[in-house]
């Protein structure tokens, strides 16, 4: 007996006639920049005002549900995989570049700690349950900083605590559960239900400059070597290194994260790979989220004749 209701199915589906701006967590990090005296002073800038790290959860978690959705679907319409297979490559990429930038991230409030250590903790215990050893090595790492911040709120023991507490977790719940936006604004990441499949087709089949973004972190990391000796105040200075490292990276991230689709987008993954591996004064999880991000990259890669696998690391 066919228990299957008719909404179930994928070619059920009622698709959005509408062009939403599909932008990933680790692009949407450009756009925040402002103007300033000096680059020091405009990534000092940048790093204070980093995203909050409770919605990016929110919507990684939104969008992988709709990887799950597109999974049972595809079981049920099984010789509907060529017509989806991008959908589920772009939120792949969506939920991927969503969880790096949790973890590459600094928090800045405790729900940001919350945010990272949550998804640190389902992290963990997935590559523990699938995961080889040095799988979780490497979760282990890249979640080094956010497993180290601190605890939750100890329980409540007066009428203002309990209140707090239930206001923080009504907050949190509902922050992990957005709700797609009937138009997305260009340049912010969203909640993208598989009725966008036009959409998230057109942000996948977008070629990426992959040798421009590997080129803009080296640019940026060279900069930063004059930054001790510009004059400006030492928590100026300290601000706009770390900045230009977190922004370095979001672009090395991607890099890694994108699938290669000529001999040039190997040529930009097998260089920023070296460059990562050759930082060895940076912090050891910055390498262990790249090592991921590339891994998520070559699993795409490999799935299809389209996109070319980089060479076996030595």
């Amino acid at each position: 007996m066919n228990t299957t209701n008719r909404s179930d199915l994928l070619s059920s589906i009622v698709l959005d006639t509408t062009q939403h701006q599909i932008t990933d967590d680790l692009l949407a990090l450009e756009a925040r920049f402002r103007q300033a005296e000096s680059e020091i002073e405009m990534l000092a800038n940048w790093r204070n005002a980093l995203p909050d790290l409770l919605p990016i959860r929110g919507c990684a978690q939104a969008n992988a549900d709709q990887v799950r959705r597109l999974i049972k679907g595809l079981a049920r319409e099984p010789e509907l995989v060529e017509d989806w297979i991008d959908v589920a490559n772009a939120l792949t990429v969506l939920v991927n570049a969503a969880n790096l930038a949790l973890l590459l991230l600094p928090p800045r409030s405790i729900d940001d700690a919350w945010a990272g250590r949550n998804f640190g903790f389902h992290l963990l215990r997935h590559t523990k349950r699938h995961g080889d050893g040095e799988e979780l090595s490497l979760a282990r790492r890249a979640t080094s900083a956010v497993m180290s911040e601190p605890g939750g709120q100890d329980l409540p023991s007066d009428a203002a605590g309990i209140r707090d507490m239930i206001e923080t977790m009504a907050r949190r719940a509902s922050a992990l559960q957005p709700k797609p936006l009937a138009a997305t604004p260009g340049g912010t990441p969203a909640v993208h239900p598989l009725e966008h499949a036009a959409s998230l087709k057109a942000f996948f089949a977008k070629r990426q400059n992959l040798m421009r973004w590997y080129k803009a972190a080296c640019q940026l990391l060279h900069n930063t070597e004059g930054f001790a000796t510009s004059g400006l105040p030492a928590r100026v200075v300290e601000d706009a290194t770390e900045g230009a490292i977190i922004l370095s990276y979001a672009r090395l991230l991607r890099v890694a994260l994108w699938p290669a689709r000529d001999q040039r987008d190997v040529e930009a993954k097998l260089a920023a790979r070296d460059l990562v591996r050759a930082r060895t004064a940076d912090p050891e999880r910055l390498g262990a989220l790249f090592e991921i991000a590339l891994e998520q990259g070559e699993m795409v890669a490999g799935q299809s004749t389209r996109f070319i696998n980089i060479e076996p690391a030595g």
